[in-house]
C-alpha cells in the first residue's frame, strides 16, 4: 500500500524515541504505542473503507480528525529527530569533557514534546483549510513589449475540491480571484478529488470566474484519476478553457502572447499521449505562457517565456521541502530562472485530503502581474 513504508518508519522511530523511553508502567507505554499504530493506519482505512487513498468517502468532520492526529505524528517524528540530535551532540561534547545533559525531566520533555506536536498539527490543520490569501509576485522579462508590461495573470493551482474543500470555500476563492480583475485566469491542474457527477453542485463556482482574455486550464494527475474525459467536458462546460498538447494565440493591444497547455504525464497510464511538444513548433512569436501542472525544466528546444505548474503543494510542511523537491527535479515552489526562462511553483489553493496540514507553507491564489526589465542603462540614468 502507498506511504505504509514510511508510515511505518516514523511509527517504529515514535516508539525507540519516545514512547520506550517513558517513566512510566508498561500498560501506559503499551496503550500509547497501540493509539499511534491506530493513527498509522490512515492510509489502510481509507482505502478499504473509506474505498478510496485519494478521495475517501467519510464524513469531513472524520477525515479532519484522521488528518489533524496523522500530521501530529509526522511532526512528533521532526521533534524528537531534533530531539535525539542535540542529545547526541551533548553525548560527544561529554566524552569531551563537558557537563551539559537535556533540559528538564524525561517525563517534562516528552509532554512538551507531545504537547507542541499536537498544537502544531492544530495550526497546519486551520492552515490547509482556510480560504487562502492572495500572493502577488511581479515577474521581470527583457525585451517586453509595453504593451504587456502590467498584465496581470491569477494562477490557481490543487484546489483539490472533494472530500475536505467544498462549495463554500471554492466560492471565496472565485470571489477573491475575481476582485483582482486579471487579465487572465489558469488553473494549473488538480482541481478535483472525485467525480463530476459527485461533485458537480461543489465545482459550481468556477463557472464564476472572469477575467479579460478568458479562463484556461490543464489537468492534473488527479482528473485523470477520477474520469479524464468526463472532466475536461465537464470544465468546458463551466467556461474554462481546457489545453491538452494545445496553444490558444490572444492579441493584447497589438501584441501576441502565446498560451499553451501540456497533457499531464499520468495520461501514459490512461491511454493517452502524455505531454508532447510537437505542436509548438508551429506557434506563432510571442511571449510564451506555458501551463504545466508538475513543475519540469522548460524543454530546450522550446522557448518558454513563464512556465507556471503546482502539484509540489510548496512541501506541505517546511521541513518536508527538500524531500519534496527531490521527486520534483529539485522545485518545490516559488520562481525560478533557468537560461532567461522563469518558472513559477505554486502552493496550491488547496490542499489533498489525504495529507491535510501546512506548516510554514501557506496555500495562496497566485497574482502575477509581467513588468519590463529596466535596461542598465535605465538604471544608471536614475
Amino acid at each position: 500500500m502507498r506511504l505504509a513504508l514510511p508510515t511505518l518508519v516514523l511509527f517504529c522511530y515514535i516508539i525507540v524515541s519516545l514512547i520506550r523511553r517513558l517513566p512510566c508502567r508498561l500498560w501506559l507505554k503499551l496503550a500509547a504505542g497501540l493509539a499511534l499504530f491506530a493513527i498509522g493506519l490512515k492510509y489502510l482505512l481509507y482505502e478499504k473503507i473509506g474505498g478510496s487513498f485519494i478521495a475517501p468517502d467519510f464524513p469531513p468532520p472524520v477525515l479532519v480528525t484522521m488528518e489533524f492526529f496523522y500530521s501530529a505524528m509526522v511532526i512528533l517524528a521532526f521533534l524528537l529527530l531534533i530531539k535525539d540530535a542535540l542529545a547526541l551532540v551533548l553525548l560527544i561534547l561529554r566524552r569531551l569533557g563537558g557537563s551539559r545533559h537535556l533540559p528538564f525531566s524525561p517525563a517534562l520533555r516528552a509532554g512538551g514534546i507531545v504537547g507542541a506536536a499536537l498544537v502544531l498539527s492544530l495550526y497546519g490543520t486551520w492552515q490547509s483549510l482556510r480560504v487562502p490569501n492572495v500572493h502577488t509576485q511581479e515577474i521581470s522579462f527583457p525585451n517586453l513589449p509595453p504593451a504587456l508590461d502590467g498584465f496581470s495573470i491569477v494562477q490557481l493551482s490543487d484546489l483539490h475540491i472533494g472530500p475536505l474543500l467544498k462549495e463554500d470555500r471554492l466560492k471565496e476563492v472565485v470571489r477573491k480571484t475575481n476582485a483582482l480583475d486579471a487579465d487572465l485566469v489558469v488553473l494549473t491542474g488538480d482541481m478535483i478529488d472525485g467525480s463530476p457527477e459527485s461533485l458537480r453542485n461543489d465545482i459550481a463556482p468556477l463557472r464564476a470566474l472572469q477575467a479579460k482574455y478568458g479562463v484556461y486550464g490543464v489537468a492534473g494527475n488527479h482528473e485523470y484519476y477520477f474520469g479524464i474525459q468526463r472532466w475536461l467536458q465537464a470544465f468546458e462546460d463551466l467556461g474554462i478553457d481546457m489545453l491538452e498538447n494545445e496553444y490558444r494565440s490572444l492579441s493584447v493591444q497589438g501584441e501576441t502572447l502565446v498560451l499553451s497547455g501540456l497533457a499531464d504525464q499520468a495520461a501514459r497510464r490512461f491511454g493517452g499521449a502524455g505531454p508532447e511538444h510537437g505542436f509548438l513548433h508551429t506557434r506563432p512569436e510571442g511571449l510564451h505562457v506555458l501551463l504545466q501542472h508538475r513543475p519540469t525544466v522548460p524543454a530546450g528546444d522550446i522557448k518558454v517565456d513563464l512556465q507556471l505548474s503546482g502539484h509540489t503543494h510548496g512541501g506541505h510542511l517546511f521541513f518536508l521541502k527538500r524531500l519534496i523537491a527531490s521527486y520534483n527535479h529539485g522545485l518545490v515552489g516559488g520562481l525560478y530562472d533557468f537560461a532567461g526562462a522563469k518558472l513559477y511553483v505554486s502552493p496550491g489553493a488547496g490542499l489533498w485530503a489525504g495529507f491535510s496540514c501546512r506548516l510554514g507553507v501557506p496555500s495562496e491564489i497566485t497574482h502575477i502581474i509581467l513588468r519590463q526589465e529596466p535596461s542598465d542603462l535605465s538604471v544608471l540614468s536614475q
